[in-house]
């Protein structure tokens, strides 16, 4: 019942995601800016973006070193696995796919590479608030959806990067072990998702490629910078360097915003009222760049992770059985 719930908000926020970016848009203006988009700068985009996958299967490849060497290839096929598993399925399943993809054939239970899963997701954070905080000086915080929208991204990111601090450095998980409302149904799963992180960080912290991580993770995210700037000149926006970083920023929140798979309406809104009210873009430029960057980050990782999900002959079904052991 929970779970219909959980996809009949997600399905309205996609909805209402993709009214507000379509709505009163100039449809002839918007196939003209479609039908000119420097395909050469797309094609470049989308070849950034699967090498960047590389670098990402590479870092997740020094996460699980503690575990057991995983081969590269088997990690980018898990990769792949993973993002067609959030392109098409709800509640990030995805991440659990991936998790379960790179443990067959060796010695790593599923639970615990879905432990540097979850790291991963937490250095993408932390990436993105140290990008974040260099820009501030040049974001446009008089707009008034801009401002408020980064400072609860802030203030979330860093309470929760200060939470885990703090349980991880004074041992605080054990007091909460045994509490009755962490034995069953949602509590669990947060005990359980809280368990896995925390394993996840000592990792990181006993881990010989720690150096190795960080300079992959900067690599990571030097790329999707780059990607931003083709898809940028791909759709003839003039903007300057700064404020490219700065739609980087906002476009990276944007899919991080709550929807069905593939942040379906959800990012399209947000990057085009970001373009506008930031940059004072037009209209159906903004929903251009929208649409094309949405493309290119859905579409390539698509296909090529449903080619993996095929050859790696994964049965959806036993996932299912561990996602709670």
């Amino acid at each position: 019942m929970i779970k219909y719930l959980k996809l009949s908000f997600l399905s309205i926020l996609s909805l209402a995601g993709l009214y507000i970016a379509f709505k009163g848009e100039d449809l002839d203006q918007l196939v003209f800016h479609l039908t000119n988009v420097n395909l050469t700068f797309v094609i470049i985009a989308c070849a950034l973006l699967l090498f960047s996958c590389i670098i990402r299967a590479y870092r997740w490849k020094l996460l699980l070193s503690p575990f057991e060497k995983v081969q590269l290839k088997s990690v980018y096929s898990a990769t792949m696995i993973g993002y067609f598993g959030n392109a098409i399925f709800a509640f990030r399943l995805g991440e659990l796919l991936k998790a379960y993809s790179v443990v067959k054939g060796t010695k790593i239970k599923t639970l615990q590479a879905f432990g540097t899963v979850i790291v991963e997701r937490l250095l993408d954070v932390i990436a993105l608030v140290i990008i974040l905080i260099f820009l501030i000086p040049w974001f446009p915080f008089g707009d008034y959806y801009i401002r408020y929208g980064l400072i609860s991204f802030m203030l979330i990111s860093f309470f929760s990067i200060a939470i885990i601090y703090v349980f991880i450095h004074f041992d605080l998980i054990k007091n909460f072990e045994n509490k009755k409302w962490l034995l069953s149904g949602f509590g669990l799963k947060l005990k359980i998702a809280i368990f896995r992180l925390i394993e996840g960080l000592n990792v990181i912290k006993k881990n010989e490629a720690f150096n190795q991580i960080v300079i992959s993770s900067m690599l990571l995210w030097g790329i999707y910078f780059i990607e931003t700037i083709f898809l940028v000149k791909a759709c003839g926006l003039n903007l300057k360097m700064v404020e490219i970083g700065i739609l980087f920023i906002l476009g990276s929140i944007a899919f991080g915003i709550p929807a069905l798979p593939g942040s379906a309406g959800t990012y399209d809104a947000g990057v085009k009222y970001s373009l506008i009210f930031a940059f004072n873009i037009s209209s159906a430029k903004a929903l251009n760049y929208a649409i094309i960057s949405h493309s290119v980050a859905y579409f390539p990782l698509l296909i090529i992770g449903f080619i993996y999900f095929l050859l790696g002959n994964i049965k959806l079904n036993e996932i299912k059985k561990v996602e709670l052991k």
